[in-house]
C-alpha cells in the first residue's frame, strides 16, 4: 500500500514538473495493430521516458519491500 501511494505521489509530482518545463505533451498515437508500442507510449507519457519512470517506481517498491522484510525479521508487527 505504501509503495503504491508513494509511487503515485512521485509520478504525479514528476508529471507536473515536466509539464511546467517541457510545455504541452504531443498527441499519443495508439494503435491496435501495435499493442507493445502503444503500451510503451502510454508508459512514457507522464515523464517522456518510460525506463526512468519504471526505475523510480521499482526503486520505491524495492525500498518498501526491504523495510517490510526488515521489520518482520526484527519482530515489529506494526
Amino acid at each position: 500500500m505504501a509503495g503504491t501511494v508513494l509511487s503515485l505521489i512521485v509520478v504525479g509530482a514528476w508529471s507536473v514538473a515536466g509539464a511546467a518545463t517541457m510545455g504541452p505533451a504531443p498527441a499519443l498515437h495508439l494503435s491496435v495493430h501495435h499493442p507493445v508500442a502503444s503500451y510503451l507510449a502510454l508508459a512514457a507519457a507522464p515523464t517522456g521516458n518510460g525506463l526512468e519512470l519504471f526505475a523510480v517506481v521499482a526503486f520505491i517498491y524495492g525500498v518498501c519491500l526491504f523495510l517490510a522484510g526488515w521489520r518482520r525479521a526484527r519482530g515489529d508487527r506494526r
